[in-house]
């Protein structure tokens, strides 16, 4: 019985697995194919409950993930005078995932969704750059779906993948993919992961996914002092050395999106100082602004030209879109896992789930992929995957 339950639940966390790797491409005008995932986990998640499967709620560990639902909740209730949206009816889904995870006894099945993940976007990323071949515009109606032509002087293009967020998103979840799964599967067999991670990353042209990958690979295979697996990290940077990794980091030609983000996250600092403390407090709430290098303002002022973004930096987004209090909340829901890293620090810095953990945030500072629900939901799994660890001590 057990086995069956846990069998069950287990497709729920396939379906979360599967928005990342499904095409983000309008279906209709109010949903696109990769909702479909979510539809088909909220669906068994309730025959899961309706046959007692799911009997459990973990009412500690749901708390704080709780308490930032609401928030965000009531504070766009306040300003936007709706109730439901489209970032709470996110978290609510996270809420689900949370307890979903903490009823299933034994976790090991899911470390092979990491592996096959990461073989399947990389391979899709190195397969499809030499092809040069896209499957056509997303959703957003900017990023194609695979090859992405630039005028780039040593690429003729950079790839992306079937989520939302273009390029830099794709390197991210393959960046946090390879670090996971080459410090979960130490076995020589698998050293190929190596490989395929960093060339998968590098076809991006993702710089900091790049950057952050090679350096926290580096550091662990150190660490770890594995000769072989640190000779085929160098071998993979020689390699990518032919296809522009020199100049991709140091071109100055190539190097606006770094301006662009500085422009960004300095005009972020200097909008949120400027603003009274009742405003930073709620903030200007989700959908009312939109950044453009250096300029923060609504939506509709911006040109229909431009292409307004968010900062580029997940934390300093939670400021504008949710004030200093939504921020807290937020950064509640991960004090019990950040505890428990910090309470046996040496042997939990080396676990795959706290360094995909802090891949990701790294990357955060950079982009807002905290805010790209279509590659942060694996960062939540493998952040709820902590909770359960917690939980059954």
């Amino acid at each position: 019985m057990v086995k069956y339950k846990d069998n069950l639940i287990s497709i729920q966390l396939i379906f979360a697995f599967l928005i990342p790797f499904t095409p983000h491409l309008n279906i209709s005008n109010n949903l696109q194919l990769d909702d479909v995932p979510v539809v088909l986990f909220f669906l068994l998640f309730l025959v899961n409950c309706f046959i007692k499967n799911i009997t459990r709620v973990f009412l500690k560990e749901l708390i704080p993930l709780f308490l930032f639902f609401i928030y965000i909740s009531i504070q766009n209730l306040v300003i936007n005078n709706s109730i439901i949206y489209s970032e709470n009816l996110r978290y609510f889904f996270y809420i689900l995932l949370l307890i979903t995870i903490l009823n299933i006894d034994d976790l090991s099945f899911i470390d092979k969704f990491y592996k096959y993940s990461l073989i399947f976007a990389s391979i899709f990323s190195i397969l499809f750059y030499f092809l040069e071949i896209d499957f056509g515009v997303d959703a957003y109606e900017y990023w194609k779906i695979g090859f992405n032509e630039n005028k780039w002087i040593f690429t003729s293009g950079r790839m992306n993948g079937l989520q939302a967020g273009g390029p830099n998103a794709f390197g991210a979840i393959i960046a946090c993919l390879t670090i996971y799964s080459v410090s979960k599967f130490p076995s020589p067999k698998y050293n190929f992961l190596i490989l395929i991670g960093l060339l998968g990353c590098f076809f991006t042209y993702s710089r900091a996914s790049i950057v952050i990958l090679i350096l926290i690979l580096l550091t662990y295979l150190i660490i770890k002092a594995d000769l072989i697996k640190l000779g085929l990290l160098f071998a993979s940077i020689l390699i990518t050395i032919n296809f522009g990794f020199i100049e991709r980091i140091t071109s100055e030609a190539e190097t606006q999106g770094i301006e662009d983000r500085i422009q960004m996250q300095q005009a972020s600092v200097s909008d949120i100082s400027s603003r009274n403390l009742s405003q930073n407090i709620l903030g200007y709430g989700h959908g009312n602004f939109g950044v453009v290098r250096d300029q923060i303002k609504s939506l509709e002022e911006f040109s229909k030209d431009l292409r307004p973004t968010g900062p580029h930096n997940s934390f300093l987004f939670v400021v504008l879109d949710y004030g200093f209090l939504g921020l807290i909340l937020f950064l509640n829901i991960f004090l019990i896992p950040f505890i428990k890293f910090l309470s046996n620090l040496k042997v939990n810095i080396f676990r795959p789930e706290y360094l995909f953990l802090g891949t990701f945030v790294a990357l955060s500072f950079t982009g807002d992929f905290i805010q790209n629900h279509s590659i942060s939901v694996i960062f939540f799994i493998t952040l709820f995957k902590t909770f359960q660890d917690i939980s059954n001590e």
